[in-house]
């Protein structure tokens, strides 16, 4: 049953370009066959009625469009039939073929953008491919929303090779400007090269389910297609299992991440800052590096005293402090303040183990 739904799915597909490709022809001939008419008319006007070419002009094309002004007009005989056969009894029912086919055509056209059947022509832009296969829609927007925050992205088009939206994109995500989206396969090299892969600025290659850890076979499918269209772009790879980044690496993908849905900025921060985004990835994980809190009160001390004291004795590195009077975390403070601490948040690795007394002593 799905193979015959496919299978009538193309076919209408098939039809649609069909159908905008022959209106496209049949503009451009009935095109040459009214200048060809029109170019007669003018000719007989001024050979029998005896016209400048201006004239001549000026009666073949208000009588074509049904003006009909009047100051002008064929008398003789001859004049008359040559108007009647060429303007009367073609001419003006071409003209209406024309104008007929062109919104005709302007239809087809606006229908295949919308429903992502039209390749844009673009340069030195972003390119997502495929889309989380939950709440895709709202993931993009923020991805895309953050890309718009960056003052390095904030006017780059993007371009979504998906199937996630046949029939147009979200308000939500066509509203915060200049993206477009083609409905195909980011498999598929004919898909790829509809979005114009080759020239892109940066390529990124979504996993479709972040707990599936078969979606790295398909990005590493998706990575050798790249390879083979000879994209040049920095293409950044979600990656399920941490044992596949070397393969997706190896594959072409010069950034791996793991897929965090709830922070898009990682994406973003990692075509800024490259390298960063191992760091943010470290703050999900328990692996080698924690972050640890040691519930210390240090008063007129500078932070830089603070941290320089922590670094040297090789507790970890102090990235945040506990006010005391607010209770607000502080992050990455100035170096030379003098704050008032009820608690440290260091980042350490899990071979230096510290007690709150041993915190305690470095700093008092």
């Amino acid at each position: 049953m799905y193979s015959i739904l496919r299978f009538f799915a193309k076919r209408q597909s098939r039809l649609k370009h069909s159908v905008q490709h022959n209106l496209f022809h049949s503009i451009i001939n009935s095109c040459a066959l009214l200048t060809l008419i029109f170019i007669l008319h003018t000719g007989f006007m001024v050979h029998y009625e005896d016209l400048s070419l201006g004239d001549a002009i000026w009666l073949t094309l208000t009588t074509a469009t049904t003006v009909g002004y009047g100051d002008i007009s064929a008398s003789t005989t001859e004049g008359r039939t040559a108007t009647i056969l060429l303007i009367y009894l073609g001419g003006i029912f071409i003209l209406a073929k024309v104008v007929g086919d062109y919104f005709d055509y302007r239809l087809a056209v606006r229908d295949k953008k919308t429903k992502g059947h039209w390749s844009w022509d673009m340069k030195h832009h972003i390119v997502i491919l495929n889309s989380p296969s939950h709440s895709g829609g709202r993931y993009l927007q923020r991805l895309i929303k953050q890309f718009r925050a960056s003052e390095n992205y904030k006017d780059t088009e993007v371009y979504l090779l998906t199937r996630q939206f046949p029939k147009s994109l979200p308000d939500f995500i066509t509203q915060l400007g200049n993206v477009v989206h083609y409905s195909g396969n980011p498999s598929n090299p004919r898909d790829l090269e509809a979005v114009c892969v080759a020239q892109a600025r940066d390529v990124i290659v979504l996993t479709k389910d972040e707990n599936d850890e078969s979606s790295d076979g398909r990005t590493f499918d998706i990575l050798h297609r790249l390879k083979d269209l000879n994209v040049n772009a920095t293409v950044l790879a979600e990656c399920v299992e941490d044992s596949n980044r070397q393969r997706l690496e190896n594959a072409g993908a010069n950034i791996v991440i793991r897929p965090i849905r709830a922070y898009p900025e990682m994406i973003v921060r990692a075509f800024d800052t490259p390298g960063s985004e191992r760091i943010i990835e470290n703050m999900f994980n328990s692996e080698n590096d924690e972050y640890r809190r040691y519930d210390v009160n240090i008063n007129n001390m500078s932070w830089c005293d603070v941290v320089t004291r922590l670094i040297t004795r090789d507790v970890g590195i102090a990235v945040a402090y506990i006010d005391s009077h607010s209770n607000e975390l502080v992050y990455n403070p100035p170096a030379h303040i003098k704050p008032d601490i009820q608690a440290l948040i260091t980042i350490s690795k899990d071979s230096n183990m510290h007690s709150n007394d041993d915190v305690k002593a470095l700093v008092s």
